[in-house]
């Protein structure tokens, strides 16, 4: 018989810190890493 008991009682996290919304977070993660990968391809190019 299979136990249908969730294995997690901790409540979920209803919003990020300094962020307003989930979405807020995730468009900084994703704007800070193309920020990074056209920063490393600049240098790239530039002392290539």
């Amino acid at each position: 018989m299979k136990d249908t008991h969730p294995v997690d009682e901790e409540a979920p996290i209803s919003k990020p810190p300094f962020f307003k919304s989930w979405a807020g977070m995730y468009w900084l993660v994703l704007g800070n890493l193309a920020f990074l990968i056209i920063l490393f391809y600049t240098l790239t190019k530039i002392y290539e």
